[in-house]
């Protein structure tokens, strides 16, 4: 079994970041001890624990700032009222490490395509979230899709430069 996890630890990665994405967005603060449990089976089973560790720190506390900014300037509401849900700091974390792992195939493309990517799924990401209702856009919802457009677009090559940086200190590139 742990060959097999070993093998596969990619696509398993990638697969698992999809679902835990849908746990966290449909069950919101409901799903959080599943999203610690996650997060706990990760740091488990990966081979890259230091990477991951270090891309966690950062890329949450990037995210997390990002995000408790525009929730404080109200382009973006949380039906639990907090100004940054822990279900979405742990959603955050499991990004985080899946770009070492199910996402690592972004360091590979160029910069501008990682600009557009980001720019286009960030905030897919949210406007889904945003309809199953994990989260209140006020009105005009296009302002803050646009906020997340620029935001998304500037910070995923960031979170992907500081994967490689991680992944070259710590001897391992993800495939």
């Amino acid at each position: 079994m742990v060959n097999f996890i070993s093998r596969y630890f990619y696509w398993i990665n990638l697969v698992w970041f999809q679902l835990i994405w849908c746990i966290a967005v449909f069950f919101t603060a409901g799903g959080e001890p599943f999203l610690l449990f996650s997060l706990l089976l990760h740091f488990y089973l990966t081979p890259t624990r230091k990477q991951d560790l270090a891309s966690l720190i950062s890329i949450v506390l990037i995210g997390a700032l990002a995000e408790a900014g525009i929730s404080w300037l109200g382009f973006m509401v949380f039906p639990e009222g907090a100004l940054l849900p822990i279900w979405l700091l742990l959603l955050w974390a499991h990004f985080a490490v899946t770009l070492n792992h199910g996402m690592s195939w972004l360091n590979k493309i160029p910069v501008y395509l990682q600009v557009v990517f980001g720019g286009l799924f960030g905030p897919l990401s949210y406007y889904v979230g945003y309809k199953l209702g994990a989260v209140y856009f006020p009105p005009p919802e296009w302002r803050t899709l646009f906020i997340m457009i620029v935001i998304w677009s500037a910070l995923l090559p960031v979170y992907l430069m500081l994967s490689r940086i991680y992944g070259a200190r710590y001897g391992y590139s993800a495939q």
